[in-house]
């Protein structure tokens, strides 16, 4: 009874608060295809074409456990509890919000999204990119298609770890393999965990480069050159730090899509101004 009794009263928040609310989400994905085990990742838009303001976690961490989901389609439903108790986590672990007006466009900066968590593993995959706004109510980009694939080939070059950690003889479940995967036309960096063969997109490489990684820093950053090309890469946040536009894709992607929607942001902001004036 008290189940159903939630579910109802999220189910009319939804209907009441969808009147205003809309958004056009913008996904962000740097390859169609999967392995298995591997989590994809990639970066999103989220523009506010509604009338009323929608409510979005200030910090890239927090709207990543509580508000990003991806969903497979078909879905049965809108409503997920398990879902509302993830959105909440957002305040009990002390994280502010930020309210995304009507016609302004936002951006994370400075993390990698993971996606396709709960797509099951086939020759293509069918899913949604989603924002949870809380009580039941989401907001979805248009579906999109994966596809899953054997590779090539796939190149073991190196086995990383936080080095001083390990020196000590401390750590030693946090290692991880680097290797180099190769489908048709396209080379990419991966981080494989040995334990469970999960597999966490870096970055593309070029085709025929060889690849050579050192510690950078002695600890968790790492320099990797692509033939001539060095870029320098962060092992718990899995990211690029450093690195040239063709390998460093993420990086790029976040930086100009950040910088035309800051210019689209001030634009919509001078013309409320001139309307309230007028």
């Amino acid at each position: 009874m008290k189940l159903s009794k939630l579910m109802l009263a999220l189910c009319l928040s939804s209907h009441c608060a969808l009147a205003g609310t809309n958004a056009l989400i913008e996904v962000k994905l740097f390859k169609d295809w999967v392995l298995e085990g591997e989590r994809n990742f990639g970066n999103l838009a989220i523009k506010n074409t509604g009338t009323d303001p929608i409510l979005l976690a200030k910090n890239p961490f927090h709207f990543e456990i509580g508000q990003l989901v991806t969903r497979p389609l078909p879905h049965k439903t809108n409503l997920n509890l398990e879902q509302e108790e993830n959105y909440r986590m957002i305040a009990w672990e002390g994280g502010e919000f930020f309210d995304l007006l009507p016609g302004e466009i936002h951006i994370y900066d400075g993390r990698k999204f993971y996606l396709l968590q709960r797509a099951s593993f086939s020759d293509e995959m069918h899913f949604v990119v989603s924002v949870y706004l809380g009580k039941g109510i989401w907001l979805d980009s248009d579906p999109i298609t994966y596809r899953g694939v054997i590779p090539d080939s796939e190149e073991e070059l190196t086995t990383i770890a936080n080095n001083s950690l390990a020196r000590q003889g401390n750590n030693l479940n946090d290692i991880w393999k680097l290797v180099a995967v190769t489908h048709k036309n396209e080379r990419w960096l991966y981080k494989k965990s040995p334990r469970t063969n999960g597999y966490y997109a870096i970055c593309p490489l070029s085709l025929t480069n060889k690849i050579r990684i050192e510690p950078h820093n002695d600890e968790t950053l790492f320099k990797i050159w692509d033939g001539e090309k060095s870029m320098i890469y962060d092992m718990y946040k899995n990211i690029l730090t450093e690195g040239p536009d063709e390998n460093n894709v993420l990086g790029k992607w976040t930086r100009d899509r950040k910088q035309k929607a800051e210019a689209d942001n001030a634009e919509v902001r001078r013309k409320k101004a001139e309307a309230q004036t007028q």
